[in-house]
């Protein structure tokens, strides 16, 4: 008897240690069993006019599942590209210590950091290493002076270099530039920067963009972070510098799936395929995709993609949506789809009736943003005339939409292109003016944080 009571007591720790990793082994079969990615996709209407041709708006939205909340936040891993040109001697250079401080303090103690400065040089003011190693953050910041011209090129590559020292898929791998103008010594042509904004993306780092002031060129940091599935900021004035570095170093969240693969596939009575929105698609004949190096743990993301469609018979099929992804933990290749078909009908109203109202505010949404960059793109060139043109068409494409559903938040997209329109009508777009205007449209693609943002 006291043997079996000796034994009970050796046993129950084992088995309760047992039973708790049992508990833990079950819990995270059941978080893998959801699918990492869901795929939806729906149209702008679910009946169009029959006997013409119809424009036809498709929308599909990848959702990625949203980690547990006692699943523990990915380490960190982050270089700052840091311009310290002869541009930001004085208040600038002063700002950016001490944004840099603040940021550096922020992080986690495993969190991963490197810091890299450029003027005509390139320096490696902090190697890669963990936050707890640093010691004296004073003495470091002190040694950020302003000297020379802007590398900027071979910034990126360097901090690019110091990510990949403890890059991994169970790391956060972010980039983020800073910058008060353009690239002055080394590849300074948009191209040799989106391919390079590509060439991380593909590695699973992303890329954000901060520039400060009024020289910089807001087009090419749009270009790379929106490439670099980062952010673009705009810090007018060298104290907004502490609120942008904050930001960038919100608790990111662990990437999912990785070589993700959104196709629209149109069919046959379906032209004039075209990509809407803030993410373009590759188009070929009558199918639009869509790729995505990395999805991360709580993202959502979705596409709109317009086409010219022939009503031929009562009903027909749109498109099949599919979407392919590799799971980044166990390099399982996934693929869902969904395939869309509308109904045609002779009676206008009841095609009114008919509308998807989240659809159709994506939709407005993408039309007046492109409509206010195409009346930038034209403003730049000189063509005032040639801009109203492009703010008139697009108000009067957003107020048609609008005309039956009368829906409040279209309205008020609305009213911030009138209010733009009589800005322009009356004095123009100056420079200032153009760098906020270009972080508000651009800054839509956001890497998930710890936080829910609202939308």
């Amino acid at each position: 008897m006291t043997h079996c009571l000796r034994l009970s007591c050796k046993l129950f720790p084992m088995r309760t240690a047992f039973l708790s990793l049992l508990a833990s082994v079950f819990a995270l079969g059941v978080l893998r069993a959801q699918p990492v990615l869901t795929l939806e996709a729906a149209t702008d209407r679910t009946l169009y006019l029959a006997d013409t041709t119809n424009t036809v708006y498709v929308e599909a939205k990848v959702r990625a599942a949203a980690p547990p909340e006692s699943a523990n936040a990915s380490v960190r891993n982050i270089v700052f590209v840091l311009d310290r040109s002869g541009s930001m001697a004085g208040e600038p250079i002063q700002a950016l210590r001490q944004a840099m401080s603040v940021a550096l303090g922020s992080l986690a103690e495993r969190d991963v950091v490197s810091v890299i400065l450029f003027g005509s040089e390139v320096e490696t003011l902090l190697e890669s290493k963990r936050r707890d190693q640093i010691g004296d953050l004073d003495a470091l910041l002190a040694k950020i002076e302003p000297a020379g011209g802007a590398a900027l090129y071979d910034a990126l590559n360097q901090g690019a270099a110091q990510l990949r020292r403890y890059a991994s898929t169970s790391t956060i791998n972010h980039l983020v530039l800073l910058t008060d103008g353009p690239a002055t010594k080394g590849p300074r042509e948009r191209d040799d920067f989106t391919r390079l904004a590509e060439l991380f993306a593909r590695e699973g780092f992303t890329l954000s963009t901060i520039g400060l002031s009024d020289e910089f060129d807001e087009d090419l940091l749009v270009a790379m972070a929106r490439i670099g599935n980062g952010h673009f900021r705009y810090a007018a004035q060298p104290a907004k510098l502490v609120e942008a570095f904050q930001a960038e170093i919100a608790p990111l969240r662990t990437p999912l799936a990785q070589d993700v693969v959104l196709t629209l596939d149109f069919a046959y009575g379906c032209d004039e395929i075209e990509s809407v929105g803030w993410r373009p698609a590759a188009i070929t004949e009558r199918t639009a995709a869509y790729r995505f190096p990395f999805l991360y743990a709580g993202q959502d993301l979705s596409v709109l993609v317009g086409t010219a469609m022939r009503a031929m018979h009562i009903s027909a099929d749109v498109a099949t949506v599919r979407l392919q992804w590799k799971d980044v933990a166990t390099g399982t290749v996934h693929e869902t789809s969904r395939k869309l078909s509308v109904v045609f009908d002779q009676s206008p109203n009841a095609v009114r009736k008919s509308v998807n109202r989240g659809v159709l505010r994506t939709t407005v949404n993408a039309l007046v943003s492109e409509g206010m960059q195409h009346a930038i793109e034209q403003l730049d060139k000189g063509d005032f005339r040639r801009a109203l043109r492009e703010l008139h068409k697009t108000r009067a494409a957003a107020t048609s939409m609008n005309a039956d559903l009368e829906d409040a938040e279209i309205t008020a997209k609305i009213q911030v292109l009138e209010t733009y329109l009589a800005e322009v009508q009356s004095r123009g777009l100056n420079q200032l003016d153009r760098k906020i205007l270009r972080s508000g449209l651009h800054n839509q693609f956001e890497i998930p944080t710890g936080e829910p943002t609202d939308k």
